[in-house]
């Protein structure tokens, strides 16, 4: 995967990051995010609820998320919604 990628804001960049780890590990697409910023995994009071991150990129942007299949899912006020190409 590109080492070259500078990920600035998750939510405007979703379509190209979706693109570079698509057919990934959630696990592969989780190291690769790490690389590029801050991830951890929230703490969830939902019985047998996705995991959930928080990811906050180098210029302090952040952003919630699970992943479902190849699609980062993000989670704001009073919803959840995919980028699509």
């Amino acid at each position: 995967m590109s080492a070259s990628f500078h990920l600035l804001d998750l939510t405007s960049q979703a379509i190209a990051v979706q693109r570079l780890l698509r057919g990934r590990s959630a696990q592969e697409k989780l190291d690769w995010l790490g690389a590029r910023g801050h991830l951890n995994q929230m703490v969830t009071s939902l019985a047998n609820a996705r995991p959930v991150y928080r990811f906050v990129s180098i210029i302090g942007m952040d952003c919630v998320f699970f992943i479902d299949g190849d699609e980062l899912v993000f989670i704001g006020d009073n919803t959840t919604y995919t980028v699509n190409e």
